[in-house]
């Protein structure tokens, strides 16, 4: 009876053994899947997530004034050289946010007479300004070209909220020097854009997100007096064509 006993408990002891080793091999794999989840998520995250097209130029012009009496004119660009956001979790929901590797505010002196592209001042990152948003030509006096650099604070640490407003004047000379000033003159000046003609010589602009419609001695859009300053949507470079010259825009 005894040995009959202890064949059954043996019996009994082989499968239980043979359960709990079932159960430490689970267990390992188990655990080996968890592992390579832990490495793994993470990678896969980075890459679905938080990954970045090439880098690549953005441009826009903010602004363009004519100078008085005149077929010369001043345009403000914003450069930017950028990565666009790629992957579902860094696009979901609204497309996602630009890496903003480099900015610079620019500003070109046009002759349309000559076709002559000067580029008059280039503040490289917006003067320091901790959040820009825009560069903008004020006015003219005389020869003289003012422009702003507008945006918002950013470094609490340093005093700045990110609600306060920020602003550069800066004023170009007719000899290309760039100086910084406190604040504007009150007698700036600028050609309208609408109204009476007048007598020549006279421009009439009309801007787009990257190139100025230019009417020379008239309206934008008459095709016999309308040229046209542009830029380059992959590089940034401007160009100017002058009335009834095709330049692909």
């Amino acid at each position: 009876m005894t040995a009959c006993i202890s064949l059954t408990q043996m019996v009994r002891f082989k499968k239980n053994y043979h359960f709990f080793n079932n159960i430490d091999k689970n267990e390992n794999f188990f655990m080996k899947i968890v592992s390579l989840t832990i490495i793994i998520i993470p990678f896969a995250v980075q890459i679905a997530g938080c990954s970045y097209s090439d880098e690549r130029v953005h441009v826009n012009i903010e602004n363009a004034l004519a100078r008085p009496d005149s077929h010369v004119f001043a345009v403000a660009v914003h450069y930017m050289r950028v990565q666009h956001p790629t992957g579902f979790l860094n696009t979901f929901p609204d497309g996602g946010t630009w890496r903003v590797l480099k900015r610079k505010a620019r500003i070109y002196i046009v002759d349309a007479d000559s076709q002559a592209i000067t580029l008059a001042a280039e503040i490289d990152e917006f003067g320091g300004i901790p959040k820009p948003k825009q560069v903008w030509i004020q006015g003219w006096q005389g020869s003289d070209v003012y422009f702003s650099l507008l945006g918002y604070g950013g470094d609490v640490r340093a005093g700045d909220h990110p609600s306060d407003k920020q602003r550069l004047n800066y004023r170009v000379s007719a000899q290309g020097q760039i100086h910084r000033i406190d604040s504007l003159p009150k007698n700036l000046t600028s050609a309208r854009n609408s109204g009476p003609m007048g007598e020549p010589p006279f421009l009439r602009l009309s801007k787009g997100h990257n190139v100025v419609h230019v009417g020379v001695n008239g309206a934008p859009y008459r095709e016999e007096r309308t040229a046209r300053f542009w830029l380059d949507e992959k590089t940034g470079e401007p160009h100017f064509s002058s009335a009834n010259k095709k330049d692909g825009q």
